[in-house]
């Protein structure tokens, strides 16, 4: 596997192998075996982010100071992209001074315009560009995912039942990490049930891609609109709100309030479930909206060793990109 100086997009720009040993490095940098403390000596990462984050960017600024490099966190709006300065003149500008450049930009009212960004940044920068988060995938949050669904679940995880559900959340969010989770569940030939409301599709394009692909590589694609009844027999309840994408954000609001009873993962669903099976979710969560209090807290929830694995996946992935 070489990865180095390529961009982290979009999964759908890798290979089946190429996501597994990504994975793998980030086993053996997270028991110790792979030494990574000085991989990044010298080297300087830049995180452009015009949209709030939590756990994607500490994650990567500890990451590069535990492999000592250095990340400088860019607030969009302190920087002369404010003031109209093109993406191009910033692309080209500051990749003379980093060594990579992690981007997480979205608007869902504007479907399409993040990866446009990213895209155009990739396009007049010679240094990798790394999603930290777009209007259409969070690659680096499913990575993270796989990881705690393969230490869960054993070595075998690719064959357990994944119910990958919508929730309801008051804010409309980027269907990022279900586009992405939808790749790789194609890639590594998963068996995976979306579940959603009428109306809460997914992207077209990332759909064909999973169906093109899935059943070739072992896994299946189901999809369902009742998530009580997807439950049945899930190994994983993984829920995470999106929003719709061929609804006004008016439509979507309307939508969302008028269907919460029936889209919020409770006790309930894991009866359905697994005895042993974990709950998923990538944070941030409002107990209460997309999953109730005694799920979120309770035994069948991984949630922060799930966000404790986007640690170990983000040395992994800057292991690869910045050999």
């Amino acid at each position: 596997m070489n990865l180095k100086n390529r961009d982290f997009i979009s999964l759908m720009d890798f290979s089946p192998s190429e996501l597994e040993g990504i994975i793998t490095r980030a086993e053996a940098i997270k028991d110790g075996s792979l030494k990574v403390e000085r991989h990044l000596h010298r080297k300087t990462l830049g995180l452009l982010f015009s949209v709030a984050s939590t756990r994607t960017r500490i994650s990567f600024q500890v990451a590069a100071r535990q492999m000592g490099g250095h990340a400088e966190h860019i607030n969009w709006e302190d920087t002369q992209l404010i003031n109209h300065e093109s993406l191009i003149d910033t692309a080209e500008v500051t990749s003379r001074y980093l060594d990579a450049l992690i981007i997480r930009s979205y608007n869902m009212n504007q479907y399409g315009k993040g990866r446009e960004a990213l895209n155009l940044v990739s396009q007049h920068a010679n240094i990798p560009i790394i999603n930290a988060l777009d209007d259409k995938d969070h690659p680096c949050q499913v990575m993270g995912d796989l990881l705690t669904m393969k230490e869960k679940l054993g070595e075998d995880f690719r064959k357990k039942h994944v119910v990958f559900t919508w929730g309801y959340a008051k804010r409309q969010k980027s269907p990022g990490v279900p586009h992405s989770m939808l790749v790789a569940a194609s890639l590594l030939g998963m068996n995976i049930t979306f579940a959603y409301p009428e109306g809460f599709d997914l992207d077209a394009e990332y759909v064909d891609f999973a169906r093109e692909r899935i059943e070739k590589n072992g896994g299946s694609l189901l999809v369902s609109n009742d998530l009580l009844n997807a439950s049945e027999g899930a190994d994983v309840i993984y829920v995470k709100s999106w929003k719709a994408l061929n609804m006004s954000s008016e439509e979507d609001y309307e939508q969302r309030e008028r269907i919460r009873p029936d889209w919020c993962v409770s006790e309930h669903h894991f009866q359905r479930a697994k005895s042993d099976a974990i709950f998923m979710n990538c944070l941030p969560l409002i107990r209460g909206e997309q999953a109730t209090a005694d799920v979120v807290d309770g035994k069948h929830s991984v949630l922060y060793d799930q966000a404790e694995n986007r640690l170990h996946i983000q040395k992994a992935i800057l292991h690869e990109l910045l050999r």
